[in-house]
C-alpha cells in the first residue's frame, strides 16, 4: 500500500508517549495511551493489506504470514536474547525464573494471558517485570492470527465485512465499558476486551476502500462549506478543509489524552475512545493536512516511526533493570541514560537486525530461522523455569542470598481463611479463633497482610501466655475505617464486617497494624492520621473496655531483604553479609502513629525501633537458615521474621495481656 508519512508520525506519538509515560510518569500522565494508538494503526494497515490482497486475488496465509514474521521476529528475537544474557548476570533465580516463564509465553505470544493470571496483590511489582509491556504485542499477534481467517471466510462467501467488524467491534466495546471496573485486569489483557480498537482501524481501512468516492463527495461539499465559514480568511487551509477538521480534532485528543488522563484512572473502558477517535481521526485527515504535514510528517517524526518497534521492545527491559536493583523507581539518572540507550540500541536493531531479515532475498530461510530462533528462546525459557532459574550460575558461597526460599507464606497466614485474600470472601472461618479457645483473654488482630504476617509469631506467644488470638485480616484493606484500597475497592464493607465479628467476640486487646506506608490506600501521612484518628475513637466507643495496641510501619526493603543483602555481600569475597542492611524506614508516619497513640491513651510500639539503628540500618535476617530473612519481599514479615518481632515485643504486649 502507498506509503502514509502521518501513520509513521503516529508510531512516533505513541512509542514516546509510552517511554515518557514509563520513565517519568508526572510529566505525561496519560502516555499509556500510546499502545491504543497502536492498535488503532495496526488494525489499519493490516485490513488495508488484507482487503487488497484478496481484491487481487493475491491473499495467501502463508505469504501473510511470512510478511509479519520477517517483520516482528528479528527485533523480537534480538531483544530477548539480550535480556536473557543480562539477567544471566543480574537476577537471583527467582527473578530469573519468571523471567523464563514470560520469555517461554512471549515465543508463543500469549504472554497477556500469563500476566493476567499473575495480577494481584502479591504479584512482583510491574515495574520489575522485564517482558511485561510484551503484552500488546501479544494481543496485536492474536489479531493478526484471527483475522485474516475471518476476512477470508467472509470474502469468500461474499458476505458482509462491514457488519462482521461493527459486530465484533461493538461485542468487545460493551464487554470493555461492562466489566471495566470489576474485571479491570482481564479487560486490560484479554483480546477480547481490546479487538475493538483494532477493529476502528479496520472500519478506517474499509471505509477507504469501499466508500472512497462516496466520501470523496461528501468532503469537496464540507470543503466548500468550510472554505465559506470557518476557514473564510484562511485560503491555505480550506483547500483540505474537512482534512484540516480531522487532523486538528485528532491530534487535540491524543495531546489531550496525554496530557490530562489520569494514570490511575480504571483503563481502558470509556477513557480509550479518546487515543482510538484521535487516531481514526488523524487517519481520517490523511497526510494533506497541514498539522499531520508539521507534526507527524517532519523528518525527526519519521525517524522515531521508523524505530518505533526496536524502541518500544527496548525501553521496559532496560528501566525494569534499574527498577529492580533499586526495589523501587530507578533514579532520574538512570531513567535518562536508559532512555538514550534505548533510542540508540533501537536504531541498531533497526539497522542491523530488522532490515535485514526484514528486506532482501532468501526470504523462506529467513522464516525458518527466525521460527527455531524464537522457538529456541521459549525452549530456554521453559528450561529456566523447570530447573529453578538455574541457581548454579553462583557460587556456592552465594547460595544463601540468592536460592530461590519457599517461606510457604501462605499457609503461615492461612490465605482465604483467616485472611481474606480474594474479592469475594468476607467471613472470617471459625478456625480464626486460636490459641487457648475461647476461654481467657482475647486478642484481636485487625489490618492488612501486614498484620497478618504478624499472625504467626503472635500464635507462638499465645501458646506461652495463654490466651486466644482472634485473626481479622483482608489483604489491601487497612485497620481504619472508611478507606477504599487501590488493589481492593471493597474495604469499607470489609471494615464494617471486621467490626461486627469483634462484636461478638468482645475481645480484651486489638491489635492494629497495617501498611501504613500509605501505597495501598493512596493516602498522605496527614490523611492518614485524621482517619487513624476517627478509626480510634469509633473503636473506643464500640468497645469501652478494651484496651487498643497500634504497631507502628515496618522497615520497607528494596525488592527483598534477600536482595539486599545479596547485592550487599562485600562482593561474595567471603559470603557473608551483616545482619544489618539498608532499609527505607517510614520515620515520619511512625512518629505520627506514636503521637496519635499517646494523645489517645493508647499502646504503641515502634517496630522501626526494634529492627533498625540510628544509621538507617535494619535487621534482614534472624538466623543463619535461609528461611530467617526477616520479611519475603519489600516488607511482609516471614514466619522467622514475625516470631523473631513478637519475642522481642513480648515485654511490651504483656503489659497490654493484663
Amino acid at each position: 500500500m502507498k506509503f502514509r508519512p502521518e501513520i509513521d508520525g503516529l508510531r512516533a506519538f505513541a512509542v514516546i508517549s509510552a517511554v515518557i509515560f514509563h520513565s517519568f510518569p508526572g510529566a505525561l500522565p496519560g502516555g499509556y495511551i500510546g499502545v491504543d494508538v497502536f492498535f488503532v494503526i495496526s488494525g489499519y494497515l493490516i485490513t488495508s493489506i488484507l482487503i487488497s490482497d484478496l481484491q487481487t486475488e493475491k491473499f495467501s496465509f502463508s505469504e501473510f504470514f511470512g510478511r509479519r514474521v520477517r517483520r516482528i521476529f528479528p527485533s523480537l528475537i534480538f531483544v530477548l536474547a539480550m535480556t536473557n544474557i543480562a539477567a544471566w548476570f543480574l537476577l537471583l533465580p527467582a527473578e530469573y525464573l519468571e523471567l523464563g516463564k514470560h520469555t517461554a509465553a512471549s515465543a508463543v505470544f500469549i504472554q497477556n494471558f500469563v500476566f493476567w493470571s499473575e495480577a494481584g496483590y502479591f504479584d512482583p511489582a510491574a515495574e520489575t517485570k522485564l517482558l511485561l509491556h510484551l503484552w500488546s504485542l501479544a494481543v496485536e499477534e492474536q489479531y493478526y492470527l484471527l483475522w485474516p481467517l475471518a476476512l477470508w471466510l467472509v470474502w469468500r462467501k461474499n458476505a458482509s465485512i462491514l457488519k462482521l467488524m461493527i459486530g465484533v467491534a461493538a461485542f468487545s466495546f460493551i464487554l470493555n465499558v461492562a466489566f471495566v471496573s470489576g474485571e479491570t485486569e482481564a479487560v486490560f489483557f484479554w483480546p477480547i476486551g481490546r479487538f475493538w480498537e483494532l477493529l476502528v482501524g479496520a472500519l478506517m481501512a474499509w471505509m477507504s476502500i469501499f466508500r472512497k468516492a462516496p466520501l470523496d463527495a461528501h468532503r469537496q461539499k464540507y470543503d466548500q462549506f468550510l472554505a465559506a465559514t470557518l476557514f473564510r480568511r484562511l485560503p491555505s487551509l480550506a483547500k483540505a478543509g474537512t482534512y484540516n477538521v480531522f487532523s486538528f480534532a485528532g491530534l487535540i485528543l491524543l495531546f489531550g489524552g496525554v496530557l490530562f488522563l489520569p494514570e490511575d484512572i480504571v483503563y481502558p473502558g470509556i477513557w480509550a475512545l479518546i487515543p482510538v477517535l484521535g487516531t481514526a481521526f488523524v487517519i481520517a485527515g490523511g497526510a494533506t493536512a497541514l498539522l499531520s504535514r508539521a507534526v507527524l510528517s517532519n523528518k525527526l517524526a519519521l525517524w522515531f516511526g521508523a524505530v518505533s518497534y526496536p524502541l518500544y521492545l527496548w525501553h521496559w527491559p532496560l528501566l525494569s533493570y534499574g527498577n529492580l536493583a533499586n526495589g523501587d523507581r530507578a533514579s532520574v539518572q538512570f531513567r535518562v541514560s536508559a532512555v538514550a540507550l534505548s533510542v540508540f540500541l533501537a536504531w541498531f536493531t533497526y539497522r542491523f537486525v530488522e532490515n535485514p531479515f526484514r528486506f532482501g532475498g532468501h526470504k523462506r530461510l529467513k522464516i525458518q530461522a527466525l521460527c527455531l530462533g524464537l522457538m529456541l528462546l521459549g525452549g530456554f525459557g521453559w528450561l529456566n523455569c523447570k530447573f529453578d532459574g538455574l541457581g548454579f550460575r553462583f557460587p556456592e558461597s552465594a547460595r544463601y542470598y540468592t536460592d530461590t526460599i519457599d517461606f510457604k507464606w501462605w499457609d503461615h497466614v492461612q490465605t482465604n481463611i483467616c485472611h481474606l485474600q480474594e474479592p469475594e470472601l468476607l467471613v472470617h472461618d471459625d478456625i480464626c479463633v486460636q490459641g487457648q479457645g475461647t476461654e481467657g483473654y482475647k486478642v484481636a488482630l485487625w489490618g492488612d497482610s501486614h498484620a497478618a504476617s504478624l499472625f504467626p509469631g503472635l500464635l507462638a506467644l499465645s501458646e506461652q501466655d495463654h490466651f486466644s488470638i482472634f485473626q481479622l485480616t483482608h489483604a489491601a484493606c487497612p485497620s481504619l475505617f472508611g478507606v477504599k484500597g487501590v488493589y481492593r475497592k471493597d474495604c469499607p464493607e470489609n471494615t464494617e464486617q471486621v467490626l461486627r465479628e469483634m462484636l461478638q467476640i468482645k475481645p480484651d486487646l486489638i491489635i492494629l497494624h497495617s501498611d501504613w506506608g500509605y501505597d495501598d490506600y493512596h493516602l498522605t501521612v496527614t490523611e492518614l492520621g485524621v482517619v487513624l484518628v476517627n478509626t480510634i475513637e469509633r473503636l473506643k466507643a464500640t468497645f469501652p473496655e478494651a484496651k487498643l495496641l497500634i504497631i507502628g510501619p515496618v522497615p520497607r526493603w528494596e525488592v527483598s531483604p534477600q536482595r539486599v543483602s545479596y547485592r550487599n555481600v562485600n562482593r561474595l569475597l567471603d559470603g557473608t553479609a551483616s545482619p544489618m542492611q539498608p532499609a527505607i524506614i517510614l520515620n515520619e508516619q511512625d512518629a505520627m502513629i506514636e503521637r496519635i497513640a499517646a494523645d489517645h491513651a493508647l499502646g504503641f510500639i515502634s517496630a522501626i525501633n526494634e529492627l533498625c539503628d540510628a544509621q538507617g540500618k535494619c535487621l534482614a535476617r534472624v538466623g543463619d537458615q535461609k528461611t530467617d530473612f526477616i520479611a519475603i519481599d519489600y516488607g511482609h514479615f516471614s514466619k522467622a521474621g514475625a516470631e523473631y518481632f513478637v519475642e522481642h515485643i513480648a515485654p511490651t504486649l504483656r503489659f497490654y495481656l493484663k
